[in-house]
Order: C-alpha cells, then structure tokens, then sequence
C-alpha cells in the first residue's frame, strides 16, 4: 500500500472516531472526561499525573485539525492563504484522485499534514490562514454570545494572555519529556497540571472565538435567530436544486423528464421523512427542533444536488 493510500485511511479513520464532527463540541466531550478523571485521580497517583499533560495535547491538536480543515474547507481567502502551510504536505496523483473523487477535502489533507507540535506551530499555521497575528487576536476576542445575548461587559476572554500562552507552550513541554524521555528522576508538579489544564481550556475558547468570529462573523446568536438562519440556508440550497433540475431537464427527453419528476418527488418524500427522523418528535424538540430539522434536511439536499450536478447517462450525453 502506497503512503498517500495510508493518508487517505489514516483521515478517514481520524473521522470515524468523531462522534459529532464539530471541532468546539468534539473537544468539550473530551475536555469534560479529562477533567473528571483528574478530579478523581490525577492528585492520588504521581505517574498516573503524567497522563494528563498528554491528553491536553492531544485536545488541542485535535482541535485545531479541525479548525484548520473547516476554514480551508470554506474556500477563499483562507484556502489561498492556506499556500504557505500546505508546502510541507506532499502529493502525488492518488491524493488528487481523492480529492476530485470528494473521498478527501483539501481541508483534510492540509490539516492531517502540518506540523502542530508546538505553539509556535499553531502561531504559525492560523497566522497565515487568517492573514493576522493570531496570538494578538487572542489577547483581545470577547466572548460574543456573553456580551450579546446575556448582556455581560465585552472583556476579553483571556484575562492574563501572557500566562496563558506561557503555559500552552509549557504544556508541550511536558508532553514531550512524558511521551520522548524515560525522564526516570522527573517529579510531575500536580499544581503545574491543574495550571496547564486551566490555561489551555482558556486557550481553546479564546482561540474558538477567534475563529468562529473570523469565520462567521454575523452569525446568529439566539435560538430564534438560528432557526431562521438554518430555514433561510435550506431553502437556499433547495433553490440550487431547482436550477440543477431545470438544467438537466433541458437535455433529456420527454420520458427521461417524466422519470426524473417522479424520482424528485420519491426523494422529496425520504428528505422530509429523515429530517423528522433525525429531529425527533417536534412536541419534544422544543425551540431547537426546526434547527436540527433544517441542518439534517440541507445535508441531504446538498447531496441530492451533487447527484444532479453530476447525473450522466449510460454511454454519455449525445454530442451530435
């Protein structure tokens, strides 16, 4: 097997092992259980201390993977600007047969590639991608739903910066010593940890502030507002399947048009019955339910316009 085969498994197993595909709500997951277990056990048990420092890289490694792909993922200009970061990544052809074949996104490949082994490396990487010091935009992002909707001042999010990021990169350090050295007469500093871990969960924040603001910077903040929003994408999308099909009808004959207004309406039918699915009964949904209703339908739709878009017959179209 080929090492961009190995790549190309090695992202999609990285995939098969999220359980909800949005970097902020896959870290809080994970975040949640490693302080828990450090409640629990991280003060009773020096070495089993050690752990920590390690999971808490791999929190934010695996995070700003994420965060990478999904800006990239939104094209332009962070795709440009992704240029300087994608130098390091090596492709040949079978990679770009991925990509065109959607196995991967650009966002993927770029993502699983670049080096995040330190703070430097994460300064460096989403410096470029956002064409802005990155650290400097974390001294001063505000917790926006905070300030917005809850009425709270408009304070950074990091109180102290220089001590967050000093034990970010610190956090790195330990990593390293824990996974690279035998480090037999190294002696954990349980108050070191409960610092470091402190300071990198302010870290993520600041950072997915940061970047959601950048990303999305009108997003809608209320439940209301988000419901209206996700109402206005579908029917965005569903208009774009619209064009699709009146394209594709203006080269095909009457029977093909016949078939394929049926098959709309059979697939119409399975988009609304899944979307209810996946929603859940609408008297226990509360205000969240057309949201969820909306996001699950558009996935399908944005799949159902790739089908279109990409519909050729058997043996081709006629070109004569």
């Amino acid at each position: 097997m080929s090492k961009t085969r190995d790549i190309i498994q090695e992202i999609s197993d990285v995939r098969d092992r999220w359980r909800i595909g949005n970097a902020m709500a896959e870290l809080s997951l994970r975040l949640f259980a490693i302080e828990q277990a450090f409640k629990k056990h991280g003060t009773s048990d020096a070495e089993l201390a050690k752990y920590f420092p390690v999971a808490l890289i791999a929190c934010l490694e695996g995070y700003f993977r994420m965060a990478i792909k999904d800006l990239i993922d939104a094209g332009d200009p962070y795709l440009s600007n992704a240029e300087k970061p994608a130098s390091s990544v090596k492709l040949d052809f079978s990679l770009l047969r991925a990509v065109h074949g959607k196995a991967v996104t650009v966002g993927e490949i770029v993502s699983h590639g670049v080096p995040l082994s330190s703070l430097k490396h994460i300064e460096a990487v989403f410096s470029s991608l956002l064409e802005s010091d990155f650290l400097n935009g974390l001294r001063t992002v505000s917790n926006k739903w905070a300030n917005e909707v809850e009425g709270k001042p408009d304070t950074p999010v990091l109180k102290k910066p220089d001590v967050v990021f000093a034990d970010v990169a610190r956090t790195f350090e330990l990593r390293h010593i824990i996974c690279h050295e035998i480090a037999s007469a190294y002696e954990i500093n349980l108050q070191e940890i409960e610092r470091c871990f402190e300071s990198c969960v302010a870290f993520l924040r600041a950072a997915d502030e940061f970047i959601s603001q950048t990303l999305h910077p009108n997003a809608p903040l209320t439940q209301t507002a988000m419901n209206i929003s996700a109402g206005k994408s579908l029917s965005d999308k569903r208009a774009e399947v619209e064009d699709a099909l009146a394209s594709l009808r203006e080269r095909l004959g009457a029977n093909e048009i016949k078939s394929l207004n049926k098959s709309q309406q059979l697939w119409e039918t399975y988009c609304d019955a899944w979307a209810n699915f996946v929603a859940g009964e609408r008297k226990g949904g509360g205000t969240i339910w057309p949201l969820l209703y909306a996001g699950a339908a558009e996935a399908n739709t944005q799949s159902r316009l790739e089908e279109i878009k990409g519909y050729e017959p058997l043996g081709g179209w006629d070109k004569s």
